[in-house]
């Protein structure tokens, strides 16, 4: 064996390593030219999520609405709030006789010993004889005179609740609206306890009923949360 046999290897090793080096920095060099820098790729990355999360808010809202409007919380508590009906799109009295008719059932059920009404004077009159024609006694029932949408209504009962020092309330509305009337009492600091009506007119978790409250939802969320004080502390 002769000294070129020997080195021949080691020769063609060195030229196989040099080449492999080459071949490497041409890789990060090219790769280097290519790769978006640190900043952009974070702003790339930033705006992904957030356009992930402004499509996912709609489909959490109206999950919301749908899992609240199922739940029917029978705990006691030391009154029934009764919402008016009165911005409800289309003949607003048979939702609000429903809702009647589930606040009398609490009350004969024990769950708590008073019914709150609210919505206008002549409107609170009507609810007041329904009730008293299911057995309520008048002496158990107050009613209160309040704005028509549910933030302006929940903001005067928890006034209310605050100065006979109530905390915790059944309120009874339509499914759909549960979930945006349970956040709007809670902000207010009332400890509510949602019982939705189950049948009648209105009742039925269509997609035009959560998607009305669904936008309704994400606005309280947004803005109207916001500017409410926390009235029972």
């Amino acid at each position: 064996m002769t000294i070129a046999d020997v080195s021949a290897p080691s020769l063609s090793a060195d030229s196989a390593r040099s080449r492999t080096a080459a071949s490497l920095r041409i890789f990060l060099q090219t790769s280097a030219a290519t790769m978006p820098r640190t900043s952009r790729g974070l702003a790339t990355a930033s705006a992904t999520l957030a356009a992930a999360a402004v499509m996912l808010l709609p489909v959490a809202a109206a999950l919301q609405i749908v899992l609240s409007g199922q739940f029917d919380d029978r705990s006691p508590t030391q009154a029934i709030v009764v919402l008016n009906a009165t911005r409800v799109w289309g003949d607003s009295a048979p939702l609000l006789n429903g809702r009647i008719d589930h606040a009398a059932q609490l009350y004969r059920e024990g769950i708590a010993p008073v019914v709150v009404l609210t919505g206008p004077a002549r409107q609170g009159e009507a609810a007041k004889l329904k009730l008293i024609a299911q057995g309520v006694p008048e002496r158990d029932i107050v009613g209160f005179v309040t704005g028509q949408d549910t933030t302006g209504t929940l903001e005067v009962i928890a006034h209310v609740m605050r100065d006979l020092s109530w905390s915790s309330a059944t309120v009874v509305t339509d499914p759909a609206q549960s979930a945006r009337a349970a956040a709007t009492a809670s902000a207010l600091g009332i400890d509510a306890h949602m019982s939705p009506v189950k049948g009648g007119p209105g009742t039925a978790l269509t997609s035009e009923n959560v998607g009305r409250e669904t936008v309704a939802l994400m606005r309280f969320y947004g803005m109207t949360r916001w500017a409410l004080p926390q009235v029972i502390r």
